[in-house]
């Protein structure tokens, strides 16, 4: 069951709403405008908001920019009659979800509000929780050499209108980059549109993109600003088809992409086209796993610990060595965000200013995630010789198939160059053309 705010001046137009999101099993709460909805917006969590647009006090636009500067999780559908419906598009320009007009279509009506819960519970955790909690001072957390080569790279060509490709597995913090990207250009201004396309049905991905004959798609709607077209290995093949088209023409916004995947395999699979696979990937940025730069976990603990601490109101000031150690040793399949999770979990459980083993979650201490510590002397040294032994022929195969160019390699690896040359280096591997 979701909550969600009804905004509107007209006493009969919020309770005929509030009477149809009930009916769909969903909470309703009124405001009769937009001061009034943004005291309520303080004081409380709402799924999704919907206003009006024109109101005493605070109209809709306002309270628009007041969501997308402080709450921006939350989508906002605007009310508008026909002859504002250019006021509303501009909103939707401005961030708004998506509009409905007066009188309404009941069915029309039901599935935006839908959609927009469901926009809400997707983007919420997965885009912007990051951007509150990984950074810090406008910089990404983390002082890692690898972590600094993509804090360079973002500063160096946010200005540009170049399209750029970041790389990296799930929970790595690659809507960080996309949002740093946007907030340190002169675009900051604009819209920033994300296109979840991996929760966005094939069938409907073109028109979602592109727009149909009554709705602006996401390209329109990130007019002047940047598009940021997440998990970009589940575009459909007819829609990689007609993005590329767009992309050969003048368009109105910069492209930002993000894949969890390796899109080069893909490519060589036939499962996504070179020619899109390159104009992409103009700019390419890498976001290493955080068990490649173990040492900035301990300045991500502190800043979750301040963050659920003031969250949920504890007097929790730091974490036990040996929790700190439990965590450096943990391999981290979920990246950042299952990091930020286990944070969570042991700051809602603590009872005192230290976080210590005992408020870990339990699966950091069980298969897979067995701390090295607990592993003898011999069973480490014939683990490692097994994945050595993995790691050196899964190199060699993609400097062959690359022939001997290592940039490519580490594209088909997935991971950075300087990291492959240093593996190359280790193992002793020749780079064979």
């Amino acid at each position: 069951m979701a909550k969600i705010l009804i905004v509107d001046d007209e006493e009969s137009v919020r309770r005929v709403l509030c009477i149809q999101i009930r009916r769909m099993g969903h909470e309703a709460e009124e405001a009769e405008n937009g001061l009034i909805a943004w005291q309520k917006l303080l004081q409380a969590d709402y799924e999704t908001v919907i206003t009006d647009l024109k109101m005493p006090e605070m109209d809709g636009l306002e309270l628009l920019q007041k969501i997308r500067n402080q709450k921006p999780q939350i989508p906002v559908i605007m009310i508008t009659a026909h002859g504002t419906i250019d006021t509303a598009v501009e909103a939707m320009k401005r961030g708004a979800f998506d509009y409905v007009t007066k009188p309404f279509n009941q069915e029309e009506f039901l599935k935006t509000v839908e959609r927009a819960i469901l926009s809400a519970q997707a983007i919420s955790k997965e885009f912007q929780r990051s951007r509150s909690f990984l950074r810090q001072e406008e910089k990404i957390i983390g002082s890692t050499p690898e972590i600094e080569k993509v804090y360079e790279t973002i500063e160096k060509v946010a200005q540009s209108d170049s399209n750029v490709l970041i790389t990296g597995e799930e929970g790595v913090g690659k809507d960080v980059v996309a949002r740093l990207l946007h907030d340190k250009s002169d675009r900051r201004t604009s819209p920033l549109v994300r296109a979840y396309l991996s929760a966005c049905p094939p069938s409907e991905q073109i028109e979602k993109l592109f727009g149909g004959s009554d709705k602006e798609g996401w390209f329109q709607l990130a007019e002047k600003g940047t598009l940021y077209l997440d998990e970009i290995g589940a575009l459909s093949a007819d829609a990689q088809a007609k993005l590329v088209e767009v992309l050969g023409q003048s368009v109105p916004c910069r492209i930002v992409s993000s894949t969890d995947f390796n899109l080069l395999e893909k490519v060589e699979k036939g499962l996504f086209r070179k020619d899109l696979f390159y104009t992409l990937n103009v700019i390419p940025i890498h976001v290493p796993p955080l068990r490649e730069r173990t040492q900035d976990i301990e300045p991500l603990v502190d800043h979750f610990i301040r963050v659920f601490s003031k969250k949920f109101q504890k007097n929790v000031k730091g974490i036990a060595d040996e929790a700190l150690l439990v965590l450096i040793q943990a391999p981290w399949p979920g990246n950042i965000r299952e990091l930020e999770n286990v944070i969570e979990f042991a700051v809602n459980i603590s009872d005192g200013p230290i976080i210590t083993k005992n408020h870990l979650p339990p699966q950091l201490f069980g298969s897979p995630y067995s701390p090295k510590s607990q592993w003898n002397e011999s069973q480490v040294d014939v683990l490692k010789q097994k994945v050595d032994s993995l790691e050196k022929e899964a190199i060699v195969n993609a400097l062959k198939s690359s022939q001997g160019d290592v940039l490519r390699a580490s594209q088909k690896l997935g991971v950075p160059p300087s990291l492959l040359e240093d593996k190359v280096r280790i193992l002793k591997i020749s780079t064979v053309r």
